[in-house]
C-alpha cells in the first residue's frame, strides 16, 4: 500500500478539491491500494467540517490535533500513524505536481530511503516563483542549515518527501522540532542514521495564502536550528 500523508492548517477553501485530486492520481497508479492521511492541525477555520465531509471513497484518514503545534508536529503524527510503503509527505496546496511521483517512486524502489524535491537546482522548473525577499531568505537559510547542522543540501523547506517505512519510523520516532525547521532536523536525522538521500530537481509554483511569516519564522528557525544540534550533542536522538 501507498500512503500520502498531508498537514492541514486552515485550508478549508481548498482541501477537499486537493484530496480529491490526490485520491484520483492515486488510484490511477495504485488502483485501490492507497491512504491518505490527513492531520488536522488545530485549524481555526472550517477545516475540519471540510474534512468531516469527504467522500469516504477518497480512502483519507483523518487525525485532529487539538490545538496548532505546528507543521513538523502534524507531519511527525501522520509519518508515524500512516500503513503504507513508501510514504510521501506533501503541501496541501500541491504546489509540487502529484505527477512528480512517478519519478520519486522507483527512486526507492532502487535503494534509495528518502528522496526529496529541491527547487534550488538548474533543472527545478518553477512555474510561479517566490517574491524576491521569500526566494533570498531561503537561499540565507539553506546556507545556516548545512553550516550549523553540517549538511549539504539545496532545498530543505520543499513539502514533497518520500521515505520507506523504514525510514520514516526511524526518523519520525525520533524527531522532535514542531515548526519550521523540522524537515532540517529529518534530514539530519537520515545521516545520522545512514538512510540514503536522493535529491531530485521538481516542477513547482508558489501557491497564494502562504503560512510562513517571514520575520518570525526565521527567528524561530534559527534557535530550532541550534536546539537540533544541541540534542545531539547530548544524545537526545539516540546512537
Amino acid at each position: 500500500m501507498f500512503s500520502a500523508v498531508v498537514p492541514v492548517f486552515n485550508e478549508e477553501h481548498r482541501i477537499a478539491a486537493s484530496l480529491t485530486q490526490l485520491a484520483d492520481f492515486l488510484r490511477s497508479r495504485f488502483q485501490e491500494g492507497f491512504e491518505i492521511v490527513a492531520v488536522n492541525d488545530g485549524s481555526k477555520d472550517g477545516s475540519a467540517n471540510a474534512l468531516a465531509m469527504l467522500d469516504p471513497r477518497l480512502h483519507v484518514t483523518v487525525l485532529h490535533n487539538g490545538m496548532n503545534f505546528g507543521k513538523g508536529c502534524a507531519v511527525r503524527r501522520g509519518m508515524l500513524a500512516a500503513q503504507g510503503d513508501p510514504i510521501v509527505f506533501m503541501d496541501a496546496d500541491l504546489s509540487t505536481p502529484l505527477t512528480e511521483l512517478d519519478r520519486f517512486v522507483p527512486l526507492v524502489a532502487a535503494g534509495n530511503d528518502i528522496v526529496i524535491g529541491t527547487r534550488k537546482h538548474k533543472d527545478a522548473q518553477i512555474t510561479q516563483a517566490q517574491n524576491s525577499l521569500r526566494t533570498y531568505l531561503g537561499l540565507g537559510y539553506t546556507r545556516l542549515v548545512n553550516t550549523i547542522l553540517g549538511l549539504g543540501f539545496s532545498d530543505y523547506t520543499c513539502g514533497f518527501k518520500l521515505f520507506s517505512r523504514e525510514a520514516a519510523r526511524s526518523i519520525f520516532a525520533r524527531s522532535v522540532v514542531d515548526r519550521w525547521s523540522f524537515d532540517a532536523e529529518i534530514l539530519f536525522l537520515a545521516r545520522r542514521l545512514h538512510f540514503k538521500v536522493a535529491e531530485v530537481p521538481v516542477s513547482w509554483a508558489d501557491q497564494p495564502q502562504s503560512k510562513v511569516r517571514v520575520a518570525r519564522d526565521m527567528a524561530t528557525s534559527l534557535a530550532e536550528l541550534m536546539a537540533i544540534r544541541l540534542n545531539a550533542l547530548k544524545g537526545r536522538y539516540g546512537p
